[in-house]
């Protein structure tokens, strides 16, 4: 009996690897972005990332993304069955507000926007990039969101 478990962890182990290289080739696969609704051309930046949407108290559910970033705009995809779907699309005059939260090494930016706060790390090589995810703070607020005290970490 004890082996049936062991399978399942196996599993789901593996489905989640195989679901992280699929994001990574997505990453820079233009023809998904132009079915996703974002013109290639208008992306200043791609990049893999985890992140989730948090609304109130309830308890946050990372996914695999992809960060897309333009002039105007932040989108945040999943891949589902070979195809973006879009997890967060938010237009930078409309954002609430930004901070950038820290917890040991590893930092986090955390989007408010009304009820939701949206949390995300920019992935490189499979584990965070903290410069990568900095930048992406920074970006925000070079186009004019204001920065907010962050909130509790969120995640694990």
């Amino acid at each position: 009996m004890k082996l049936l478990p062991l399978s399942l962890i196996l599993l789901v182990g593996i489905a989640a690897a195989s679901n992280y290289r699929d994001v990574t080739r997505a990453v820079t696969d233009d023809a998904l972005l132009a079915n996703a609704g974002v013109e290639p051309s208008t992306a200043k930046k791609r990049a893999q990332c985890k992140a989730a949407v948090v609304e109130t108290d309830d308890p946050a559910e990372f996914f695999d993304c992809i960060y897309v970033q333009t002039d105007k705009d932040l989108n945040l995809f999943s891949l589902e069955d070979g195809y973006l779907l879009s997890e967060l699309q938010l237009k930078l005059a409309t954002i609430d507000g930004v901070a950038l939260q820290q917890m040991g090494r590893y930092i986090q930016v955390q989007l408010f926007d009304g009820n939701r706060v949206a949390v995300l790390y920019i992935h490189d090589k499979g584990w965070i990039d903290n410069k990568q995810t900095q930048g992406v703070y920074q970006w925000l607020r070079e186009q004019g969101v204001r920065e907010l005290a962050p909130t509790r970490w969120i995640g694990n």
